[in-house]
């Protein structure tokens, strides 16, 4: 392979990357990674003075919220806001499923562009430890390279005077 096959390869594939990294970057301001699966749950501490009252304690009315919207990790509105004003957006049950599908199937598309971008990466390091060791190649011995690691080159040992 010629170096300027190389470095040719290795100076695309460094411009998808970065036009990729941007795509994701994009993305994540859109979705914003709120309810995300496989992202940890925050946890709200409430303290309150006795037993008894942990065994009373309403979430809802603590909150202020209705009992249908504390499963909603964001844009929880409250009882008075939804009394006085009207509800933007989708409120059908249908259009609400379809709305979680599509918002689902955008952060499996984010978690791809993600891997692809690790990939592209990797790739991109072996072409320049390729075009590197091309420049000199003296005294080194290529290893089988793993799909995680950039690195595939070891060093022969000093020689012995």
């Amino acid at each position: 392979m010629s170096p300027w096959v190389v470095m040719d390869s290795f100076s695309f594939k460094m411009f998808v990357s970065l036009v990729w990294k941007s795509k994701i970057e994009r993305m994540k301001g859109e979705l914003h990674l709120l309810d995300a699966e496989g992202k940890q749950r925050n946890k709200h501490t409430f303290f309150v003075d006795s037993k008894n009252e942990v065994e009373t304690f309403d979430l809802a009315n603590h909150l202020n919220v209705p009992p249908e919207l504390l499963d909603r990790v964001y844009n929880r509105p409250t009882l008075q806001t939804l009394e006085t004003k009207s509800i933007k957006g989708a409120v059908e049950p249908g259009s609400i499923k379809k709305l979680a599908r599509e918002r689902k199937h955008q952060y499996r598309i984010l978690s791809q562009r993600i891997d692809r971008e690790k990939k592209m990466f990797i790739i991109s390091q072996k072409i320049q430890t390729r075009k590197d060791l091309q420049l000199k190649a003296k005294n080194k011995k290529l290893v089988e390279s793993r799909a995680t690691c950039w690195c595939e080159n070891q060093w022969d040992p000093p020689s012995q005077k």
